[in-house]
Order: structure tokens, then C-alpha cells, then sequence
């Protein structure tokens, strides 16, 4: 088994590898992703001997966490040869990308799992439920529909409405810029599908929604980012998004005290196990302010009881403010002292 990254012009070899795994997409939608996203991702490759026999891609975002803006990768096209299921190549393909984010210092990556139970057992954990909405009567008689042109100035309202509707509700989601706008709808075109931008009736004639889909009847929805006067709920929350925590001393650095904590500082001892990425195993000391935090590492040696011991998997779950962490009791009053992240939306799925 020999793994690689795809050059550029090899890429094109893995279309039908594509072609094969994911039989439920339309030649005009590979066709798109070959030819555009394809342009700016990273394909980790596994061959026997002349045959590709595994891959995934790593498709790059912008992400904002918080204050910040984070690269992340987003992990799509996961797939092996029917002839070569069961026989590790998608274990050997999971550890070496691990291993190149953690050289990156990337602090996590997430993806939208086909099956979660594929991608539990190397400590992926859901972090982002989406909700379920379409638009209302008022959204759907009061405001007007204009398909989004590429090359205009629309990509750039459309990027400055979403940024700020997301900002209001969410701390870690995709940046939205000119470019983005215009890749989704490429993406939704492709597929018969249309980006829709919704105005307000009215002389000021405002954005108030994006509407992305795909199917000439509208009939999967990709994107719905609107005011919340023009839609409502169809239904509960659906777990959508897994992430993993990749480089953890990294990703900490955004975890900070909560506003109302009786201290400026405060310290604890942290123990993480990682079976997959063998940096981010041990005990720390976790020094926390009310802007960030760092890891100091402490030897096992030192004979310290941790305050709080648990798998990334767990970490990354209680850190993106999603799970309940497994705290002992006399432990409780510091865990809630931290400020963990407050809102998840990603949507994207390639």
C-alpha cells in the first residue's frame, strides 16, 4: 500500500474512483467539482501497486472561531474501492492526514458523515446541529426572488447580509466572501439547482434571505440563511456536522473564562487521550484568562491527579458547547468557570 498526495494534474484520476463510491451524483455535478473545487484541495491517495484504492479530499475553508479566522479542512470525497473495503486503507488514509493538519497546527477539521458510525471510532463527534426551516407565507408572498449573477456585485451584498445574520447567532461558522457566494452557486447550478436572493417589497428594497438549491423544483434545499420573519421552523434540530479537535494546543488558545468567573485566571490539571494523534496525549496544565488559554505539559511522572481526564472525542464535544463532559463532581465548579464556544453552523458539503 502506498500512500501519496495526488499532483495536480493526477487529480483527474480520482474522478472515477468518484464516479464509482458515489454513483447518487450527477455527471454535470463531478463535472463542477473536478473542475472547481478540485483547483484548491489536496487528495490523499491510497494505491495497490498501479490502482487507486482509496482517497480523500481535503477541501480548505476559511473559518471564523470566534475573533478569529482559522484554515480548516473540511474532509469530503472519503472513499475506497469496493474491492478494497474492510482491509485498512481508509485507517492508514485517516492517520497520515491527521498527522499533516497536526504539522499544519490545524486546530480542528470537520466533515458530514454518510454513516457517523464510520467516523467515531477515530474520535470524530458531532458538533453542529442545523435547524430545519423553509420560508413562511410571509416569505414566501412578501419577498421578491432575483437569481444571483457571479460577476456582479451581488456576491459581495450577499456575503456582507449572511456574515452579519450569522454573526448574531453563531461563533464558529464559514467565512462568506465574494468567492464563496460564487463557488455555491456554481455548486447548486450544476446540479439544476439555483442561488436565489430574497428583497424585501418595498422602496428600500433590502436582501433579507439567500436561498440555495438544488433540483429544477427546488426540491433539496442547500442553503436557506434569511430574516427570521420570513421563515419558520418545519421541525427539530438534526445533528448534521462531526468535528475533531486536530492540534489541540492550538485549538484551546480560543477556550477562555466565562465573563462572569469570580477569577482573572485560573489553572487546572487536564488529561487527554488520543489513540490516533499521540502529541495531543497527556496530562497539561491548563492555564485559562478571559481571553484565551495554553497548555503546559506535566509528566506523567509527576504523580498530579488530573481535575478533569477524557478521549478528544469527548474534549471536542464539551469544547464546541455541544456535549456534556464526563466531570467528576468536586471538579464541576471549575469546568463551569470556562467559556466554551457558543454556536456551530456549517452547512457546506463539498
Amino acid at each position: 500500500m502506498i500512500i501519496r498526495y495526488l499532483k495536480q494534474e493526477e487529480k483527474i484520476e480520482s474522478k472515477a474512483l468518484w464516479g464509482k463510491v458515489f454513483d447518487e451524483d450527477s455527471q454535470s455535478f463531478m463535472d463542477y467539482y473536478y473542475s472547481d473545487r478540485v483547483r484548491r484541495n489536496k487528495i490523499l491517495t491510497a494505491w495497490d501497486g498501479e490502482r487507486l484504492a482509496a482517497m480523500l479530499h481535503r477541501n480548505p475553508y476559511d473559518v471564523v472561531i470566534r475573533d478569529r479566522l482559522w484554515k480548516t479542512d473540511y474532509i469530503a470525497g472519503v472513499a475506497t474501492d469496493p474491492e478494497y473495503r474492510h482491509q485498512g486503507y481508509m485507517r492508514r488514509l485517516l492517520l497520515r492526514c491527521f498527522s499533516d493538519m497536526y504539522a499544519e497546527r490545524m486546530g480542528f477539521s470537520f466533515l458530514v458523515p454518510a454513516d457517523p458510525a464510520i467516523y467515531r471510532p477515530f474520535d470524530y463527534t458531532y458538533i453542529c446541529d442545523l435547524p430545519s426551516q423553509e420560508l413562511n407565507e410571509k416569505g414566501l408572498s412578501q419577498l421578491s426572488r432575483r437569481a444571483l449573477v457571479e460577476q456582479s456585485a451581488e456576491s459581495r451584498e450577499a456575503a456582507r447580509f449572511a456574515g452579519r445574520l450569522l454573526e448574531q447567532s453563531y461563533e464558529v461558522y464559514a467565512l462568506r466572501d465574494e468567492g464563496y457566494y460564487r463557488d455555491l452557486c456554481r455548486e447548486v447550478r450544476s446540479d439544476k439547482g439555483d442561488l436565489i436572493l430574497l428583497y424585501t417589497r418595498d422602496e428600500k428594497e433590502e436582501l433579507a434571505g439567500i436561498w440555495a438549491y438544488y433540483g429544477e423544483m427546488a426540491e433539496n434545499k442547500r442553503e436557506l440563511i434569511c430574516l427570521p420573519d420570513y421563515v419558520k421552523e418545519t421541525g427539530p434540530k438534526k445533528p448534521a456536522v462531526m468535528g475533531r479537535i486536530i492540534h489541540l494546543e492550538q485549538f484551546v488558545s480560543v477556550i477562555c473564562l466565562k465573563e462572569d468567573c469570580p477569577v482573572d485566571e485560573m489553572e487546572l490539571l487536564l488529561e487527554v487521550k488520543d489513540g490516533f494523534i499521540p502529541q495531543n496525549a497527556g496530562i497539561y496544565r491548563w492555564k485559562l484568562d478571559r481571553k484565551g488559554s495554553v497548555l503546559a505539559r506535566v509528566s506523567a511522572d509527576a504523580g498530579l491527579k488530573p481535575h478533569l481526564s477524557m478521549g478528544i472525542g469527548e474534549l471536542t464535544s464539551w469544547l464546541f458547547g455541544y456535549g456534556e463532559p464526563p466531570v467528576p463532581e468536586e471538579s464541576m465548579a471549575l469546568a463551569e468557570r470556562i467559556r466554551l464556544l457558543n454556536g456551530v453552523f456549517f452547512d457546506e458539503i463539498t
